[in-house]
């Protein structure tokens, strides 16, 4: 901005004119730029044996025959699809929870972070989908490690039975046939109990998207079920894929429907429909199925709920070195979309 000054004086012989003028400059602070560095190690609970009838760390027999894979039917489109975008090359986001690790640094009022055995969690600046920074998660490939970051204060909007959809984009180093879960979405049933991951058990319900068999799958794990339900009742889709391997070196936008009412899920990969959990698709049970048996007999309720979600890597099974990033969240109560073509970058 600039203000002018004019000072007329008239004479008899003469006219002079005097101006002057001032302005003004800001200087913008901006996020630090250093990592905030791996913390690992820690174990935020007692280690719980995993119950021998989870068998999510098993990868299917590499010789298996190709008529006995189980692959669940996949409907082209669902209601809610945002089409383009759900942001632009300016990182705006108009959704209900956004993250995309700006500060630098994992937020401790937005955050809450648990590692278990080797799991370590930073915000780093080396490999990125968008903008300077995001969030980085690494495990040595020992059975049951975890680091994650879960959700503290989540919308009103967002809790409840949903439908919760979300996007998140993922940078895999490496693709491993063990199974690693990757995000999560679940309720304690209990306000006043915060979640807790231990390294073989949970002390919350959730739905989950996750890699497994060198693919995608959908799954949800039962560990404060209703009584009328048994600990640690496990069901999954894409069990295995045998399918659609997903690739190693590059970003992918994944997408997810988490319903409890009715119980069912959708996932999308790049904005193609990949997989879907719900009464007619489940191709793994913890328990033997019988008539009724899917989903406990139930169409709604079984996760009682969503009170908070997460990201980072849980083993359920040995593997290779696991390092995954994650960029640009978005939850919401509509489909999110993937971003515009060229708003993503890295």
């Amino acid at each position: 901005m600039m203000n002018l000054r004019n000072s007329v004086f008239l004479v008899a012989v003469a006219m002079a004119v005097f101006a002057g003028a001032c302005a003004n400059s800001d200087a913008r602070s901006h996020p630090p730029g250093s990592s905030a560095g791996g913390q690992g190690g820690r174990d935020s609970g007692a280690a719980v044996d995993v119950p021998a009838a989870v068998d999510e760390g098993s990868a299917p027999p590499a010789d298996a025959p190709a008529d006995t894979v189980n692959v669940p039917e996949v409907v082209a489109d669902v209601p809610n699809d945002p089409g383009a975008s759900s942001g632009d090359a300016s990182g705006v986001c108009s959704n209900l929870f956004c993250e995309d690790f700006e500060q630098g640094m994992i937020d401790p009022a937005k955050w809450l972070t648990q590692m278990g055995g080797s799991g370590t969690v930073e915000v780093q600046q080396q490999i990125v989908h968008r903008g300077k920074s995001a969030y980085h998660v690494h495990g040595s490939g020992t059975a049951l490690d975890y680091a994650m970051i879960v959700a503290k204060d989540v919308p009103m909007a967002l809790k409840g039975p949903g439908p919760l959809f979300g996007r998140v984009y993922v940078y895999a180093n490496t693709n491993v046939g063990s199974h690693v879960e990757l995000g999560f979405a679940g309720s304690t049933r209990d306000p006043a109990t915060a979640p807790s991951i231990g390294r073989g058990s949970m002390n919350f319900n959730y739905m989950e998207f996750a890699e497994f068999a060198n693919s995608w799958q959908l799954g949800f794990d039962l560990f404060a079920p209703a009584p009328d339900v048994a600990k640690g009742f496990v069901e999954e889709a894409s069990y295995p894929p045998a399918r659609d391997k997903y690739p190693a070196g590059t970003w992918n936008c994944i997408e997810w429907e988490f319903n409890d009412n009715p119980t069912m899920m959708l996932l999308w990969v790049d904005g193609k429909q990949l997989a879907q959990l719900d009464v007619g698709h489940i191709d793994f049970s913890s328990v033997a199925r019988t008539a009724g048996s899917v989903l406990n007999g139930k169409t709604s309720g079984i996760i009682g709920g969503f009170a908070f979600f997460g990201f980072g890597f849980h083993s359920y099974g040995g593997s290779t070195v696991v390092e995954r990033y994650f960029d640009d969240v978005a939850i919401d109560t509509k489909r999110v979309g993937c971003l515009a073509e060229g708003a993503s970058g890295g």
